[in-house]
């Protein structure tokens, strides 16, 4: 598979131990380096698809009919989000209109029953361009964030139209004799968008476009094209309007959509821990998703997914516009993928940007560290006392926490414990919070990101579906249950606590059949050396059969 050539911002998410928590054995503060993406080599491609989101009646309580024109409305966000970025990188960057446009209704059309057109109202000649670029076939603008020697690099939201769908643009104004004028700023672009949805009373439509636009590095990310709703004359829309004062909010707010946008692993991370179930051990993952992943959502067509966006909006409020533009924008059979083999994955600042925890890990837990019995401490206790750093420097080979986001059943005799581990028995609950993000830019420029501010972004933050519902009601068949989703989980939280470099474990459970052989296996493919947890394959055995009858008697 040919690897995807990206432009990256070398950052960090920094972390702080609480004082209260503090005692003396761990690390006050640690820092975890990543990268943003913030340029592509190539425009996502996209389609407009007639049935995407066919059966969404609306977002809210409101029955008011209207037109629903959520891909024209996420098209003119692409726009801002590039445009915005190429205004903050400055010097080196460009925007600029292709030879790709768009017809006006005046001007000879093909077939009218095939052409969608698109009252834009009374515009300027320098908007009415803008409208022909962002519904051009192709590419009908270009947003450039650099150019290398190996050559240039887009603004992630960039986007491509592949399929042959006609739109003619209808306004009431003088068009510009000059073909190729100055595009729009993303200020401009914000308000002609803006200008359009007062028009055809899109207002609550607009957070909703917003989350789809913001999805596109993630299509690209996992190599999906796009699929946006054709406009549709009528349906559902909010009877409620946004003020000027909640638009101005999102608009303020974008530079921090952009850096969560900016982060595939994050959004993925997020989509697919609604998923995730605090209460739900490795050993449980099968029973745990199967009835929904294979008998609910498995027997629905790609198109059909809607549901899907209903379920993270039950499962995740704080992210429920995002999984409304998710699943519209077709990205769903990508997210049930990741979850169903119980490996999705996980990106640790998923949950402190988002507000939706996705891991074992995020949760410090509650009450003593041992169990009713003094002498056991519960495993998933253990590994987050090893994946904590000690000043001592113990346990560096663990900082990378668990690759997948599965509690280990169980618990383990506190004599069985490393030094790093009983130290803080009788400690009150431990736990890094996240504290701020630091941006590593060229020439030695650090700067310190503390994110929002404390208030909720109304705008796409949180969004209220009081009146969810389907067309119709489905059942669903019965399938035969697997533990694959189980045995993955299992095999992969447990190879975490193996590579720490410890060695294997002296409890009984560890000498099973099946951790023993993956165990030897993995040993033998490393020379049984220490290495980063980040740098781990993929298991080179199957967990198969042995760890079947495990999954059910294990304590």
């Amino acid at each position: 598979m040919t690897p995807l050539r990206s432009l990256c911002c070398e950052a960090s998410s920094i972390w702080t131990l609480s004082t209260d928590q503090d005692c003396g054995k761990l690390k006050k503060q640690i820092s975890h380096l990543t990268f943003v993406q913030v340029g592509t080599a190539a425009a996502t491609s996209f389609s407009f698809i007639e049935d995407a989101f066919s059966s969404w009646d609306g977002m809210s309580g409101g029955n008011v009919i209207g037109p629903i024109y959520l891909g024209i409305l996420a098209l003119g966000w692409c726009y801002v989000l590039s445009a915005q970025l190429v205004e903050m990188r400055g010097e080196g960057s460009s925007m600029q209109y292709s030879l790709y446009q768009t017809g006006y209704s005046n001007e000879s059309l093909p077939d009218s029953s095939q052409v969608h057109v698109i009252d834009v109202g009374e515009v300027d000649a320098s908007v009415a361009r803008w409208w022909s670029a962002l519904l051009a076939p192709n590419e009908g603008w270009k947003a450039t964030v650099k150019q290398t020697p190996q050559g240039e690099f887009l603004a992630p939201w960039s986007v491509s139209r592949a399929c042959e769908t006609h739109f003619s643009i209808k306004h009431k104004g003088t068009l510009s004799p000059d073909p190729d004028p100055t595009p729009l700023s993303s200020e401009r672009a914000f308000e002609a968008l803006v200008e359009f949805a007062r028009l055809h009373e899109l207002q609550s439509q607009s957070p909703i476009a917003l989350t789809m636009a913001l999805t596109i590095p993630a299509h690209k990310y996992y190599r999906f094209s796009a699929k946006l709703p054709l406009p549709r004359a009528t349906g559902f829309k909010s009877i409620t309007t946004p003020s000027d004062a909640e638009w101005m909010n999102l608009k303020e707010d974008v530079p921090y959509y952009m850096t969560l946008s900016c982060s595939p692993e994050v959004m993925m991370s997020t989509f697919c821990g609604a998923f995730w179930e605090q209460d739900v051990p490795c050993n449980l993952v099968s029973p745990w998703l199967h009835p929904i992943i294979n008998e609910v959502l498995g027997a629905l067509p790609e198109d059909g997914l809607e549901v899907l966006a209903f379920i993270g909006t039950i499962c995740q409020p704080r992210f429920s516009a995002f999984w409304i533009g998710v699943i519209a924008s077709g990205l769903g059979p990508e997210i049930l993928h990741r979850v169903r083999g119980g490996h999705p994955p996980l990106d640790r600042v998923a949950f402190p940007w988002t507000g939706c925890p996705q891991s074992f890990m995020d949760i410090a837990g509650s009450g003593p560290y041992t169990c009713k019995d003094p002498n056991y401490i519960l495993r998933e206790d253990v590994w987050r006392l090893t994946n904590y750093p000690s000043t001592d420097g113990d346990n560096e080979s663990y900082q990378h926490g668990p690759r997948v986001p599965w509690a280990p059943c169980g618990a383990s005799l506190t004599k069985d414990c490393a030094l790093y581990v009983t130290a803080h028995l009788d400690c009150p609950r431990h736990g890094y919070e996240y504290d701020h993000w630091v941006w590593y830019l060229p020439g030695g420029t650090i700067i310190q990101d503390r994110g929002f501010s404390e208030r909720i972004t109304p705008a796409v933050s949180e969004s209220h579906f009081d009146n969810i519902h389907l067309k119709t009601r489905r059942e669903f068949e019965r399938t035969q249950l697997d533990q694959e989703a189980s045995r993955e989980a299992s095999g992969q939280v447990f190879l975490w606590f193996f590579f720490g470099g410890e060695g294997l474990p002296s409890e009984r459970i560890y000498q099973e059949e099946w951790l023993k052989e993956i165990w030897e296996n993995n040993m033998s493919e490393f020379g049984g050396g220490e290495f980063d947890d980040g740098e781990v394959p993929e298991p080179v055995v199957k967990f198969g059969e042995f760890v079947d009858s495990w999954l059910d008697t294990v304590s």
